[in-house]
């Protein structure tokens, strides 16, 4: 029996203890038989690196750690989220938050007010324009929507923003040289 197998089938039962689930319960998640998984767990086979993502994936857990016992068990929250962002991309995220904001009842600032914060706390007035904008972007209100999309498009024509670019990338280039 290889030493290396052995070692990843105790990291999978292991796991699965953490985890408080049995033996079916753990397989019928991976959609594998409970006599495979079993067969993992004492090293007679050898996960296949689909099955050990898919493990990762639906547990949470590290395929580093399943593979060599190294690190931690478990994948942090923020890189379950970095995963997401690169599977879906930034915008079904942030889109997602916001859904999940509102459907937990959390305040409409939880999320990206706290990135506002963080970017423009010397700037209380730019911090308020913005915590009203991403309010009622995020009421669920379509008309809202609309009516923020049309009164922004004449705030800054599409030639202001280029404008503002332009300097932004010009002050950015001047203050690194």
């Amino acid at each position: 029996m290889n030493k290396n197998i052995e070692n990843i089938g105790n990291n999978i039962r292991k796991l699965r203890k953490i985890l408080n689930l049995t033996q079916v319960e753990f397989s019928n998640k991976l959609r594998i038989s409970k006599g495979f998984l079993s067969n993992l767990e004492k090293g007679v086979r050898n996960p296949s690196s689909q099955l050990l993502k898919l493990i990762s994936y639906e547990f949470s857990a590290s395929e580093d750690w399943l593979k060599t016992g190294q690190g931690e068990m478990f994948i942090s929250p923020k890189e379950i989220v970095k995963n997401q962002i690169a599977r879906f991309g930034k915008r079904a995220i942030l889109e997602t938050i916001n859904i999940l904001n509102k459907e937990y009842d959390m305040l409409p600032t939880t999320f990206m007010a706290k990135e506002s914060q963080t970017l423009y706390t010397a700037n209380p007035e730019l911090e308020r324009m913005y915590n009203i904008l991403h309010l009622l972007w995020t009421s669920g209100d379509e008309r809202f929507k609309n009516w923020v999309s049309v009164q922004f498009d004449r705030a800054f024509p599409h030639d202001v923003i280029e404008d503002a670019q332009k300097k932004q990338k010009d002050t950015s280039q001047s203050s690194a040289s």
